[in-house]
C-alpha cells in the first residue's frame, strides 16, 4: 500500500449513485481517517484516477452503467496490480461471488451486509499492509 505518500492511503469508491458513494465513504473514513478517498461514478472515471495516483483500494459496485464492476476490476487490476479491489454488491449470491473472485477482488461485501461486512472485509486488507501501523 502507499507506505510513503504524505497524504496515507487513497481509497477509491466506484459507485454510480452519488449518495451511495458519499455513505461509503463516511463509513470507511469513520474507521480509517488515515484515508484519502476518490470518488467515480463508472470504471472509466476509475480509470483515469487509477492511471494518474496509487490508489491502495477500490470498492467497486458490480452493476455499473457501461462497464460493470467485474471488468472494472480486471481493468483496473491490469493497470495497477497493487491495488486491492472489494466487490461491492446488491446481488448476494455465489456465480456474484465467484465472477467478482475470478476479475481479482480480494474480498465481496453485499450491499444488506454494509453494515456488518465492510470494516471487516477492509481490515483484512489493511492488517496484510504494513503502511498501516
Amino acid at each position: 500500500m502507499n507506505a510513503n505518500s504524505p497524504q496515507g492511503p487513497i481509497a477509491l469508491i466506484v459507485d454510480d449513485h452519488d449518495a451511495v458513494r458519499r455513505a461509503l465513504c463516511d463509513r470507511v473514513q469513520a474507521s480509517f481517517g488515515q484515508f484519502q478517498f476518490r470518488e467515480a461514478g463508472t470504471v472509466d472515471e476509475a480509470l483515469k484516477i487509477v492511471e494518474t495516483e496509487r490508489v491502495d483500494i477500490v470498492l467497486m459496485d458490480f452493476r455499473l452503467p457501461g462497464m460493470d464492476g467485474v471488468e472494472g476490476t480486471r481493468m483496473v487490476l491490469e493497470r495497477s496490480p497493487h491495488t486491492s479491489v472489494v466487490m461491492v454488491s446488491g446481488f448476494d449470491d455465489s456465480s456474484h461471488r465467484s465472477a467478482a473472485r475470478k476479475a481479482g477482488a480480494r474480498a465481496y461485501v453485499s450491499k444488506r451486509a454494509i453494515g456488518r461486512e465492510l470494516i471487516p472485509a477492509i481490515e483484512s486488507l489493511v492488517t496484510c499492509e504494513r503502511w498501516l501501523r
